[in-house]
């Protein structure tokens, strides 16, 4: 049977509003369709592509996933490298920003993340560690916090390609409710061990988006933060 796209994102939202509890075979067919629609979390153009870094305030990394502060360690590096050749474009190198770490975390663990040359090179300084927010939603807000107190304009938000879709919904929304003009550009982390157009290959793969378009469906149909 081929159902069209809009007939099925309605089934899924009707058990996510409660249309399992009629039963596991309403359950099951939502599921089933929701297996088949869940790509469309991976369908996301980053606003920069890696190479031609745009002047920024802060990078700001969402540390909740694999190898997202590896990656942004080498973006603040290669920020770093650019100021030094002088570049036209970047003036000064952004604080890296690291959000929702874990109260755990030290200096000494987070230089274990970076690569060699990056941890030989950044400094605490160069640093802001956030450690309160538990969830997409709270990151936001407290970037808002700190965007007003440093009187940020610009940042480059980085995290896992299953992830941004719904990361810069959850930020446009919340620092546009909160009245804190930050402009925001992105830039993906691809580095989860499937490829986004591939995910259906692996069980990690599978479980990942399938979580994460839930998520997804759920930050689109009911939540009504702020």
């Amino acid at each position: 049977m081929k159902w069209s796209r809009k007939f099925a994102n309605e089934i899924v939202h009707a058990f996510l509003g409660g249309f399992a509890l009629v039963g596991l075979g309403g359950a099951g067919v939502a599921l089933i369709t929701a297996y088949y629609l869940a790509g469309e979390i991976y369908d996301y153009q980053d606003t920069v592509d890696g190479v031609h870094l745009p002047p920024v305030d802060a990078i700001v990394c969402l540390a909740g996933g694999r190898g997202r502060i590896a990656a942004a360690g080498d973006l603040w590096y290669r920020y770093l490298e650019l100021s030094k050749k002088s570049s036209p474009s970047i003036q000064k190198v952004p604080v890296l920003y690291l959000s929702g770490t874990g109260r755990q975390v030290t200096w000494n663990l987070l230089l274990k993340q970076f690569r060699r040359g990056v941890a030989q090179s950044i400094q605490l300084e160069n640093v802001m560690i956030e450690k309160e927010s538990l969830n997409t939603d709270e990151n936001a807000r407290w970037l808002a916090y700190f965007a007003k107190e440093y009187h940020w304009k610009r940042v480059l938000l980085l995290t896992s390609s299953y992830h941004m879709k719904r990361a810069r919904f959850i930020f446009d929304r919340v620092l546009r409710k909160l009245g804190t003009p930050i402009e925001v550009e992105t830039l993906s982390v691809y580095q989860e061990p499937f490829a986004a157009d591939e995910w259906r290959s692996g069980p990690n793969g599978i479980r990942v988006t399938f979580v994460e378009y839930l998520k997804w469906l759920y930050y689109r149909t009911v939540w009504k933060k702020i």
